[in-house]
């Protein structure tokens, strides 16, 4: 009798974890269907996309190609100048697939309007799909606009990370413009890892540009070694003159 108490006892957890299981698979399929794309209609053709090269073709494309829609976008945010009409084309093309260089263009254009708070939830979507320039215009509309050192600091550091070579020229201007000499001289001294900048070009900036003394420098070339978030450091000598 006991046994026949353990072995129906088993069966009935064995059908509670089903029971369980199967919930956690509906609520998982449910979420799935919940964040399922809603394709948006394609917006109206524009005469004025007769002046511009292929946005026929394109227009015809669209219907499913979201690279045709993207060009579409960029047409009206680089040539019109009609940023609205850039980011309705932009959220089209969005809905019938992601791609990072779309979602750039989407912030872009929504820093064009002056609307921040959206830009920059587009540009860190943007990078977090693989497009690192999306980093270097978050950390400029930070810096410029929004006048937040922190965060540009912040979305600098990012780029460099992914080795965004404009993104360590921005921090170098960043921290030379809050008296962070250090600092600089310490990414300026990093930019040597990258190609197209020797060694002899980056001291004489340092010393002729910036006015940096010696001990500035090799402060700045110590930091360089150790400062976490660098892809490559400059481990070779600096042949300062004393």
């Amino acid at each position: 009798m006991q046994i026949k108490n353990n072995i129906l006892k088993i069966v009935l957890v064995s059908l509670l974890a089903l029971g369980f299981s199967a919930c956690e698979d509906n609520e998982s399929s449910n979420k799935i269907k919940s964040e399922k794309k809603v394709k948006l209609s394609k917006p109206e053709w524009d005469n004025r996309l007769t002046n511009y090269k292929n946005t026929i073709e394109w227009y015809q494309l669209a219907d499913n190609d979201e690279i045709a829609a993207s060009n579409i976008g960029v047409v009206y945010s680089k040539e019109i100048k009609d940023y609205k009409k850039a980011i309705e084309w932009y959220l089209y093309s969005d809905s019938i697939k992601t791609d990072a260089g779309t979602l750039l263009g989407l912030a872009t254009s929504y820093e064009d309007i002056k609307n921040y708070e959206t830009s920059i939830k587009y540009y860190k979507k943007s990078f977090e799909l693989g497009n690192k320039n999306s980093a270097y215009n978050l950390a400029l509309l930070y810096e410029n606009i929004l006048k937040d050192d922190k965060n540009s600091e912040i979305w600098y550091k990012k780029g460099i990370e992914k080795k965004n070579l404009s993104c360590l020229k921005g921090i170098i201007s960043l921290y030379y413009k809050n008296n962070e000499y250090i600092k600089t001289s310490a990414y300026m001294i990093n930019i040597i890892t990258y190609p197209n900048f020797t060694k002899e070009e980056v001291i004489n900036r340092l010393k002729n540009y910036y006015k940096f003394n010696n001990e500035t420098i090799k402060k700045g070339y110590e930091l360089q070694l150790t400062m976490p978030g660098l892809p490559k450091r400059y481990m070779g000598k600096l042949d300062l003159d004393e």
